[in-house]
């Protein structure tokens, strides 16, 4: 949203829930909040009642464009209130949890598979200790997303696979143990002084062991003496010493490891990929207060399973799931549970029973020994939240639908701020124009719109054989464009134009062999044909220029090997270059259709870095900063003053241009920047249902609302209401009487009442006098 004013968001979800395939999962300190992340790059917020465990959708954070790897807190009071997150693509997030406000974002090169937060002995917050695709350790700041420090690798280099960070008892350093996907063992010590700036950070030990590809390492906080190491297929508990293994354990059949955290000095808890959580009592010589310890053990001596953490309906699960187990602290008593979040959006929690060593005796002594099934203590998710709803949540085209008497997904749409209606675009390949402002009305302001039949006049398209994919309303991007022509594009490989007010199809575009994903325009300062087309693209890898005036196909680019993820413009030289998923750039001639060249490699990306800088050069010379400031950054480097003084007084003067151009009466920017409602389609999956975000500009709306009541009052109540005083209108009439008399007896005639004149007039009134 353009501007400084307050801009409040409304969302309508609609009747079904958003798609939410969790990958992370994370539980406050307090018990007050759950955060679950998903594949498509949100996180959302439970609400979390801490005796009951009773969670309630509250807050979808939007920010990221790629599957969430991993959330971590941000500090160690109880009450802070924020926390981390790290995407695929290297991005970083601090989120505040109050308001879901992002409080900082950075993208790195490197992508985290794993984050954990560690209070360090010389700071007063906690570090993230982050790993990941590469074969460093790097220890960030959890606010500013800062990198502090690395911890380099000397021996053997490779990527991190698990790490854990502990402070030794009664010592002061810290110390940081990792495994290499290649099964090296490492030891840093951290003495507290490290610097971004320092030399290398080289681990002190190092040591093969068998182990590839650990998932997990965890030193047993109650002795510091045994280590549990995790792999897919099994698991082994190692002395922390000289790191011989003490015991090991396959992964049931069909199943792999995920990871697992000491319970005790002789427990441990372990999950597996089929969302199922084991508790194993470790053998004698894994114990360390136990006199067999580190003896070598018999076949007999094994882990024993004593609890099995189970769903009561067994049912498989297409991926799998994020699990993760956690220690909170409330009112004095230890609670410990663990957490499942599967891809149908369900979260699961088991509180962790306690089971005495008699019970565990009893449980071994039993033939055979059966371990306890446990089942979830809790089970929720979105679509429950959304049946338990009364009244059901709101939908942007809910009385059309109850008309209709079915649901039709709604797959696309696109608000036209000048005209005040919505264009919605739905699964059936129908198009409905509603009037904004009226479906706002009845889905918001009226206490049970499930009853209420006065649906606001519509206007149905009927032209395409499938799904709405997208749509385009050529003339909102730039006035060339006619103000009649709406464009759209669907499953059944065909482009529509039609007549935005005559609800009529003028012509329909069959030129790609796979349905359309995208709608957009050229440049302004392509050549005069090229300004009359819209671009369209494919999942057949094809993009065309189809000309809106011409009814015809100008350009079509259909030699791409994979699907298209970036077009780029060079309008001077007449080129549109396409980017492809595999690096590969395609530079098409757009006049004649001609394909000039195909790069890859480093010659690609250093294009589309030239035309991306190109695009913001161009759109820095409108707004009439950049370019100065570039001079006056290049001036002060080469310590010219006769350039640093050009590029000061021709920035000062883009400035008062910008600022003249500001002033201008211009009707089309002012309705569109300062529109009091803006209707924003959101769609977090491919596969759901299009929901819709409004923006209500508060500063817009009351100015809109003033202007409707000042309209319908007469002068006289103007002045009642200590709007306007008498003064004022006499003062106007003595500087107009001389100049125009019958100005002036207009004036004192509304003045008196004998006419009525809104504010509006009453100015204009004046200002005409003046000239």
């Amino acid at each position: 949203m353009p501007g400084n004013s307050l801009v409040v968001p409304v969302v309508l979800w609609g009747k079904h829930p958003p798609t939410h395939c969790i990958s992370c999962i994370y539980l406050s300190k307090d018990q007050k909040t759950l955060a679950t992340g998903c594949y498509d790059g949100q996180i959302c917020l439970w609400q979390v009642h801490p005796d009951t465990l009773q969670m309630t959708p509250r807050c979808l954070l939007v920010g990221h464009t790629a599957p969430i790897l991993c959330i971590s807190k941000a500090s160690i009071l109880q009450d802070n209130n924020y926390i981390v997150s790290s995407s695929e693509a290297g991005e970083m997030c601090t989120w505040d949890l109050v308001d879901g406000r992002c409080r900082e974002h950075v993208k790195l090169p490197q992508v985290h598979t794993n984050m954990q937060a560690y209070h360090m002995s010389n700071c007063e917050d906690v570090r993230l200790f982050c790993n990941g695709y590469y074969p460093e350790i790097i220890v960030m700041d959890p606010f500013s997303l800062e990198i502090l420090f690395m911890l380099s690798s000397k021996q053997n280099p490779d990527w991190i696979s698990a790490l854990h960070v502990l402070r030794p008892c009664n010592r002061k350093d810290d110390v940081v143990l990792a495994l290499t996907t290649t099964g090296m063992v490492k030891v840093w010590t951290l003495l507290g002084h490290e610097t971004k700036h320092s030399e290398p950070i080289y681990e002190n030990e190092s040591k093969q062991i068998k182990p590839l590809n650990a998932v997990c390492i965890q030193c047993c906080p109650n002795n510091q003496r045994t280590v549990l190491v995790v792999v897919s297929k099994y698991w082994q508990v190692y002395d922390a010493g000289d790191f011989s293994i003490l015991c090991s354990y396959l992964a049931p059949r069909g199943e792999r490891w995920m990871s697992g955290d000491f319970l005790a000095a002789d427990r441990i808890i372990m999950w597996s990929d089929a969302g199922k959580g084991y508790l194993y009592k470790l053998p004698a010589n894994s114990i360390p207060d136990n006199k067999n310890f580190h003896t070598p053990s018999i076949e007999s001596d094994s882990p024993f399973l004593y609890c099995l953490l189970s769903q009561p309906d067994n049912k498989l699960l297409s991926c799998p799931p994020a699990m993760r187990f956690v220690t909170t602290r409330r009112q004095n008593k230890e609670h410990r549970y663990l957490l499942r979040g599967d891809s149908e959006g369900y979260v699961l929690v088991w509180n962790i029973p306690e089971i005495s060593p008699a019970q565990l005796h009893e449980i071994q002594n039993q033939k055979p020994p059966q371990p306890v099934q446990m089942t979830a203590t809790l089970t929720t998710s979105l679509s429950e939240a959304w049946a338990s709803m009364v009244p059901s949540p709101v939908g942007i085209l809910d009385q059309l639908e109850k008309r209709e008497g079915g649901s039709i997904k709604l797959t696309a749409s696109i608000y036209l701020p000048l005209q005040s209606r919505l264009v919605v675009g739905r699964e059936d390949g129908t198009i409905i124009i509603v009037s904004a402002t009226q479906t706002v009305m009845l889905q918001l302001l009226h206490g049970h719109h499930q009853e209420f039949n006065n649906w606001p006049p519509h206007q149905v398209l009927s032209g395409h054989g499938g799904r709405v994919n997208c749509l385009l309303y050529p003339h909102r991007e730039h006035s060339r464009y006619d103000k009649n022509h709406l464009v759209s594009g669907g499953v059944d490989f065909a482009v529509c134009l039609w007549d935005l007010y005559a609800g009529t199809l003028l012509h329909r575009f069959c030129v790609h062999a796979g349905e359309i994903t995208q709608l957009l325009v050229p440049p302004n300062n392509c050549s005069t044909r090229i300004q009359k087309c819209v671009c369209s693209v494919a999942s057949d890898h094809s993009v065309t220029l189809l000309s809106l005036t011409e009814r015809k196909c100008v350009c079509l680019a259909s030699r791409h090997l994979f699907p298209v993820t970036t077009i780029k413009w060079r309008p001077l030289d007449d080129f549109m270059i396409i980017g492809c998923s595999d690096g590969t750039v395609y530079v098409w001639q757009m006049e004649t259709g001609h394909l000039d060249r195909v790069l890859q490699g480093i010659a690609a990306e250093e294009v589309l870095y030239a035309c991306e800088e190109n695009e913001a050069t161009n759109a820095s010379s409108e707004v009439g900063l950049a370019n100065p400031a570039v001079h006056f950054f290049r001036g002060l480097r080469h310590r010219n003053l006769s350039a640093i003084r050009h590029a000061t007084q021709r920035g000062l003067h883009q400035l008062q241009q910008l600022g003249a151009h500001a002033n201008n009466d211009d009707p089309h920017m002012q309705r569109t920047h300062n529109s009091p409602l803006v209707i924003q389609g959101v769609k977090t999956n491919p596969k759901d249902a299009e929901s819709h975000i409004l923006f209500f500009d508060i500063e817009a709306l009351i100015i809109e609302l003033l202007n409707e009541e000042y309209a319908m009052m007469s002068p006289g109540s103007l002045e009642a209401a200590g709007l306007i005083a008498q003064s004022e209108y006499l003062k106007v009439a003595a500087l107009t009487q001389s100049a125009s008399p019958d100005a002036h007896k207009k004036i004192v005639e509304v003045f008196n009442g004998r006419d009525y004149c809104p504010l509006s007039k009453f100015v204009e009134m004046s200002k005409t006098s003046e000239q």
